[in-house]
């Protein structure tokens, strides 16, 4: 299936692309679209031209994709952010607050405060619990990084495969300064204590 995705962006975009193309086919901002370029992590020519300064070759850009599958986002948090007034410290991921080889405390956690709702989720729910705001989740879903028995408009996920998802470092390492998810990483702090 991943294949036949790829395959389709072949038939469709030239062998080389420009940063604007670049920005609608890995559906991200242009800002970072550019990011990627600049620091090399989806490889250009530098044409030195105004209009098609870059020359991307679209193959590159299907290697980024797939990668990213694989490893979620290769920028460092906040290296593209418009929020200025919003500091790298005021963030926090479980990676920080868990200790080596302690993946099983997050998925402990994690069917702790889940036991109320019923064995599938909705995308709601799965907010709810992990503290991502909803469109993240969305995003998360449609790309298949949270699995899920039903697909787009309406999302269910048995709690199996939630618990899957925040035992991965996508996870773990997910940096936001949402309140719910602040609260949701406090809770793991002090069911920790509890222990």
């Amino acid at each position: 299936m991943k294949r036949n995705k790829y395959d389709e962006l072949r038939r469709i975009y030239p062998e080389y692309v420009s940063l604007d193309q670049v920005h609608r086919i890995c559906k991200v901002a242009k800002r970072t679209a550019k990011y990627l370029v600049e620091n090399g992590i989806i490889p250009a020519i530098d044409t030195g031209q105004k209009s098609w300064r870059y020359k991307i070759a679209m193959e590159d850009v299907i290697e980024y994709l797939q990668k990213r599958e694989q490893v979620g986002s290769m920028i460092p948090c906040g290296m593209v952010s418009s929020r200025k007034n919003k500091k790298e410290s005021d963030k926090k991921s479980f990676s920080e607050v868990i200790e080596r080889e302690s993946n099983t405390d997050i998925v402990k956690y994690f069917k702790s405060i889940y036991r109320d709702y019923d064995d599938v989720l909705t995308a709601d729910d799965v907010s709810k619990i992990t503290g991502i705001e909803k469109n993240s989740v969305m995003k998360l879903l449609r790309a298949g990084t949270i699995k899920s028995i039903m697909t787009y408009p309406k999302y269910i996920v048995p709690k199996p495969y939630l618990l899957e998802f925040v035992a991965t470092q996508r996870f773990l390492r997910y940096r936001t300064s949402s309140k719910r998810f602040l609260e949701v990483l406090e809770g793991f702090e002090e069911w920790k204590k509890k222990k």
